[in-house]
């Protein structure tokens, strides 16, 4: 089987991170190409070009470049993935109705989506989504497809628990951006600082151009409160690995990476009941609050804190769950399982 994968690299993964990581995990069996944006001058310079013509301002020349080479090659495949249909939405207008053997990836919520990208969705056969919640919503738009239903994946010998214990009791994280709930943050923040008077430490990783919320401000002046970014995967790793818990409420959720990978790490995770956070074992594996109720994400809190043998019980079942269902040589037998039913038709 010959594959061809359009990729979207995100700038802030390092090489064992992302969705984008699916190719890395092939069987020697499998072939594939790779369609990415490459900072070569020909490229922007077509891609320019291009971009002008179909008014596709969004993408970069050099990416939309990336996506004309990749649509006009598909045929020489017998399977093309869009890793990130989010992102190249574009590519669904350059095609034809019921394409067959191109599947698109779909990652963010359907709240996200305009009605203009909605109406898009009749143009494939197949999707891979990678949560359950909101397969019915999405099917309402594109009845006559189909949207296989997959778990992100996730590297679990790299992102594994520490071969001695090396948990600090006092260290909490929090890992990203898009869609997070700082408000709730700061709220669960203050009631835990209330009564610990800045014992504990929260630690951040998030980019510096993504820090402008004013919850995040506020939260910035503390001296328990740290900023991390540009880290490498090793010191990503240590951070999952020395914390107590991560505490990440979210607004919405598809299929998140940094709560895939605390998961394989054994990191327990404290988040809201939001959007895919269920698919990756919210509610069944870890517990979970409703959004915005800081009060019960407090709480539960407190119950970790309070109680390390609860905490290592839980942090034993994600890993066990990241080892069976989220092992990307597991996610990667789901994909070509379902390239082999796109290809038999």
């Amino acid at each position: 089987m010959k594959i061809h994968f359009l990729i979207k690299k995100i700038a802030w993964f390092g090489k064992y991170s992302g969705y984008e990581c699916l190719p890395n995990y092939m069987p020697e069996s499998e072939q594939f190409e790779l369609f990415m944006a490459k900072p070569k001058f020909t490229h922007k310079l077509i891609g320019k070009i291009y971009q002008l013509i179909y008014g596709w301002r969004d993408k970069r020349p050099n990416q939309v470049w990336a996506d004309l080479n990749f649509i006009s090659k598909r045929n020489e495949s017998d399977i093309s993935h869009i890793l990130y249909l989010d992102y190249h939405f574009n590519i669904l207008e350059r095609i034809k109705p019921s394409e067959k053997k191109l599947i698109g990836t779909i990652h963010i919520p359907i709240s996200f989506w305009n009605d203009k990208q909605l109406k898009l969705l009749p143009k494939l056969k197949h999707y891979i989504i990678l949560y359950q919640e909101e397969v019915a919503k999405f099917q309402q738009y594109a009845p006559e497809s189909t949207f296989h239903v997959i778990k992100h994946g996730v590297d679990v010998d790299f992102f594994s628990p520490a071969k001695e214990p090396q948990v600090k009791r006092n260290k909490v994280l929090f890992i990203g951006h898009y869609l997070r709930n700082f408000e709730m943050f700061y709220n669960v923040y203050q009631a835990i600082d209330d009564k610990l008077k800045g014992s504990v430490e929260f630690h951040f990783i998030i980019p510096q151009s993504y820090r402008n919320s004013e919850w995040l401000q506020k939260l910035a002046g503390n001296s328990n409160v740290f900023f991390h970014e540009k880290l490498s995967d090793e010191e990503l790793l240590e951070h999952y690995r020395d914390s107590y818990v991560m505490m990440m409420p979210m607004n919405n959720s598809g299929a998140n990476t940094a709560i895939v990978q605390a998961l394989s790490v054994g990191l327990p995770v404290i988040t809201t009941d939001v959007g895919g956070i269920r698919s990756h074992g919210g509610g069944t594996v870890f517990p979970v609050v409703a959004n915005n109720d800081w009060q019960a994400m407090t709480d539960l809190f407190w119950k970790y804190y309070e109680n390390p043998e609860y905490r290592d019980q839980i942090s034993h079942d994600q890993r066990v769950f990241s080892v069976q269902e989220l092992n990307w040589n597991v996610v990667v037998k789901q994909h070509i399982e379902v390239y082999k039913k796109v290809i038999k038709g």
